[in-house]
């Protein structure tokens, strides 16, 4: 019975140790294989999007690092639900990755809502300065508080404004109209400021809205709009940057942290050098949707600087109105002014 009982018993650890290993891996990832953890991310914005490219990248880069023991399937087109639906089921732990643009992120942490304030971006060095800065390392650590893990801040554009009624050339030209927004108070007060009628509509009805004359015009960027074929239902464009909206694409922190560290790293890398490329990637790919508008016949108004300098004006009234406590934090401001060594004054007045 002694000779028996070593060999039952080593046989009974070594199955205990797979089906323990399995358990982990199905546990982490749904999975069912061993020594392979499959991952989804999921986000709203069109396959051939400059944001879905960066996280197809950040994919392709965590399966190359991990020799393919980390697989990421991307769903993209909203396929498993809007920004908010799959923001939720990342913190839920349904999906692991996520991603949303910034301003409908604002209801875990007001300090996106220091993002969306008109102009506080003026180009892309700025954004990539707080992004990489102190302003950004506080939403990182602020959105562990909500059970996220920030991998990297996909580049999503300016903004401009779209129409399909007139030219756009001064904010007084806006009077009436019904413009779509995201779910941010930042961005609607921006409209309501410019003498328009804000209205929330979700980024998957925002063609119909158009084409049914539900809104008249919105706020997007050039590769977003032309990606999403929204070049149909419009008409018009007054390019006047009124918001900078990055991306986030986030993982659940209870997932991430039962990776071994050497993961957590290989993930963590990706997200950085997926960043990189596809800031590049963004920029150049709003600068060939703008000239695909153009080509197909869309008309697009540019402001000379003095022009551009009333369209900022305009929505200075919206940093009085959310610039403190509760809302966009004023000592965050104020670190995103610091960082960028500039003030208020200088946005409004020169």
């Amino acid at each position: 019975m002694k000779r028996l009982f070593l060999p039952i018993l080593v046989v009974f650890v070594f199955f205990m140790m797979v089906f323990l290993g399995d358990e982990r891996l199905a546990r982490l990832s749904g999975s069912t294989e061993l020594d392979v953890i499959t991952l989804r991310a999921a986000q709203s914005k069109a396959w051939n999007h400059p944001v879905s490219q960066g996280i197809d990248k950040f994919a392709e880069l965590v399966e190359e690092k991990s020799d393919g023991e980390i697989i990421i399937e991307t769903y993209h087109d909203g396929l498993i639900g809007d920004d908010r639906e799959v923001i939720e089921s990342a913190q839920r732990g349904s999906i692991a990755f996520a991603s949303s643009s910034t301003p409908n992120m604002t209801s875990f942490t007001n300090y996106f809502t220091a993002w969306d304030l008109p102009y506080i971006f003026e180009n892309k060095e700025e954004v990539y300065k707080a992004i990489d800065g102190e302003p950004g390392d506080i939403v990182r650590a602020e959105m562990e508080k909500s059970g996220f893990k920030v991998i990297f801040f996909p580049d999503y554009g300016f903004r401009q404004i779209v129409n399909n009624t007139k030219a756009i050339e001064k904010p007084s030209d806006l009077d009436g109209m019904k413009i779509r927004t995201t779910n941010s108070r930042i961005e609607q007060a921006d409209f309501t400021a410019l003498g328009a009628s804000p209205t929330p509509v979700a980024w998957s009805e925002v063609f119909t809205a158009l084409q049914q004359g539900t809104v008249d015009g919105e706020g997007n960027t050039y590769s977003l709009l032309w990606d999403s074929k929204h070049q149909e239902v419009l008409s018009h464009a007054a390019e006047v940057n009124y918001n900078y909206s990055s991306d986030i694409l986030v993982m659940n922190k209870d997932l991430y942290e039962e990776l071994e560290p050497y993961q957590q790293e290989i993930i963590m890398e990706a997200g950085q050098e997926a960043m990189e490329w596809q800031r590049v990637v963004a920029t150049e790919r709003d600068e060939e949707a703008k000239q695909q508008f153009i080509d197909y016949g869309i008309e697009i108004y540019e402001p000379t600087d003095e022009e551009y300098l009333e369209w900022k004006q305009a929505t200075e009234i919206v940093w009085d109105q959310y610039v403190r406590e509760g809302y966009a934090e004023p000592d965050y401001v104020d670190t995103i002014l610091d960082t960028l060594g500039k003030t208020k004054e200088s946005i409004f007045e020169e």
